[in-house]
């Protein structure tokens, strides 16, 4: 009976390890879709970036839509991770 708890406990500090390595993903992902919008702000304030100008725009919304679609499918995932690791932690008998 020991060996199942402790093979439970090293399940569960491996689940631990891995749930903060997600987590850090996440968050981390979180930062840079902040960063990456504030800087798109940041160019329309300072006029770095022209709204009038089309060919400006489409640039700025064909790299925003890949940039932003990454990161979210990205959150996307990491989430799901974050999701089955606590599922699997709930099963563990510890």
């Amino acid at each position: 009976m020991k060996e199942n708890k402790l093979s439970d406990k090293l399940k569960k500090n491996l689940l631990d390890m891995n749930y903060n390595k997600y987590l850090y993903y996440f968050n981390t992902s979180v930062i840079l879709l902040f960063t990456y919008v504030i800087g798109i702000l940041i160019g329309f304030i300072t006029k770095q970036i022209n709204y009038r100008s089309l060919n400006q725009m489409m640039a700025v919304a064909v790299v925003s839509i890949l940039v932003v679609g990454v990161i979210i499918l990205l959150l996307l995932n990491f989430l799901d991770h974050l999701r089955k690791i606590v599922i699997e932690m709930k099963k563990l008998k510890v």
